[in-house]
């Protein structure tokens, strides 16, 4: 079924069309651009739309918001149609099949609030003449997930100094993120896992306290040390640096963070004790550090918070959960990667899908399945140094989810209670 564009044409005064979530094929109709100098909002994501988004569409001069994601489009549209709609906030553009360069041109729309090109096949660098346009970029968004983008992070994008989150994982960026970008005053979300970054994470994020609520890198090249400073970021909620080259001892500081609710460390270089503090982490529900060479006992604490757990704020998170089903062939478990914006095929080039001899994956938005008095629902210490006994806490609860300690000398066990849906 195409567009009805005769019968849209007629609406003279139309300001929202939203078609999304149909099944109209083909070529979106010129003949909407030629009538659409009342629109503000254009909504036609989830279809089969093919093609280019046509050039009339540059009369559209009123028009703030524009949602062609989840189509087919493919073309230089963004350059020859898009960079002339100066009036507009927000454009989503994820899962098509735009091609090229990140166009410069785009410069033109100065008040773009959200930039989302994620899951296309996007070559070149990343945009950062987004962040120097004379009048100031009011920038909060940046989705670049899912493309073939090389080069480095661009130090530039410290002038978009209200840029609240980036996402430019599963590309192929190499070196280190710039200092600029840590310290950007509004930065909540920083999401760049899957590519060749290498560096450290400098001592001194969070100094001031503070927005970063969302820290995902894993799967990179990143060594040093966990900077102590990570104990200032009060607001992290996520932090999954796993699959990295990190070494020295993880912060005793970590369980000042009150929100933390997913810390993934595992396959890296990390040693010293598991911190007793993590048990004073009251939304803490999801704990990787296998494959590390921590030593000493499993903390008392950590099952402290059984029973007590509140519902934090990583509801409605998309997710992939790769599934270790190998056994004692498998290292870990498995492995909880953040997933959105990103093709599910492409998985298929994650180290950690082909590990083991069989893996499942899981994907999904995160929902807590407790309104309160929950308990952590993963649990996973295998491939360490780890001494003593394991808690009679911890096994013999079954308010816990899942918990591997093998290769410790200690026990696997599965259980699904208090688990997420997906």
């Amino acid at each position: 079924m195409e567009i009805p564009s005769k019968l849209l044409v007629k609406l003279k005064s139309l300001k929202q069309l939203v078609l999304a979530h149909n099944q109209f094929f083909d070529k979106i109709p010129s003949e909407l651009g030629q009538s659409c100098s009342t629109l503000e909002e254009v909504d036609l994501s989830g279809n089969r739309l093919t093609g280019e988004l046509p050039s009339t569409f540059k009369l559209c001069s009123s028009l703030f918001s524009l949602n062609l994601g989840n189509n087919e489009l493919s073309g230089d549209f963004l350059h020859t149609v898009i960079s002339s709609l100066t009036n507009l906030r927000y454009l989503y553009l994820p899962f098509n099949n735009i091609t090229g360069h990140v166009p410069r041109s785009l410069v033109n729309c100065t008040k773009l609030q959200v930039l989302d090109l994620s899951s296309n096949a996007l070559i070149g660098n990343v945009p950062f003449e987004l962040c120097l346009a004379a009048s100031g970029f009011p920038l909060e968004t940046m989705l670049l997930a899912s493309n073939y983008l090389t080069g480095t992070v661009p130090k530039q994008l410290e002038h978009c100094r209200n840029l609240r989150k980036t996402d430019l994982s599963f590309n192929y960026l190499t070196g280190s993120i710039p200092l600029e970008i840590w310290t950007l005053p509004n930065l909540s979300e920083l999401v760049m896992w899957a590519n060749n970054l290498t560096g450290e994470i400098p001592e001194g994020i969070c100094i001031n306290g503070g927005n970063l609520q969302t820290l995902i890198l894993n799967n990179n090249f990143i060594s040093g040390a966990l900077p102590q400073s990570i104990s200032n970021c009060t607001n992290l909620v996520w932090v999954s640096l796993s699959s990295n080259q990190l070494s020295g001892e993880i912060p005793q500081g970590i369980g000042n963070l009150a929100n933390l609710a997913i810390l993934q460390l595992g396959n890296n270089l990390l040693t010293g004790p598991i911190p007793r503090g993590l048990g004073k982490c009251r939304n803490l529900i999801w704990l990787d550090l296998n494959s590390n060479a921590l030593t000493g006992l499993i903390p008392l604490e950590l099952a402290d918070q059984a029973g007590h757990v509140n519902p934090g704020k990583v509801s409605e998170k998309q997710f992939a959960f790769v599934r270790n089903e190998g056994g004692t062939e498998c290292k870990s478990a498995g492995g909880l990667i953040e997933f959105e914006g990103i093709h599910e095929e492409r998985l298929e080039i994650l180290s950690m899908v082909h590990l083991c001899p069989s893996t499942r994956i899981y994907s999904g938005r995160t929902m807590y399945t407790f309104t309160s008095n929950g308990s952590m629902i993963y649990l996973d210490l295998s491939y360490n140094s780890l001494s003593g006994t394991i808690p009679d806490e911890l096994p013999s609860s079954s308010k816990f989810g899942t918990q591997q300690f093998n290769w410790n000398h200690s026990i696997h066990l599965w259980r699904s209670k208090d688990s997420w849906n997906c």
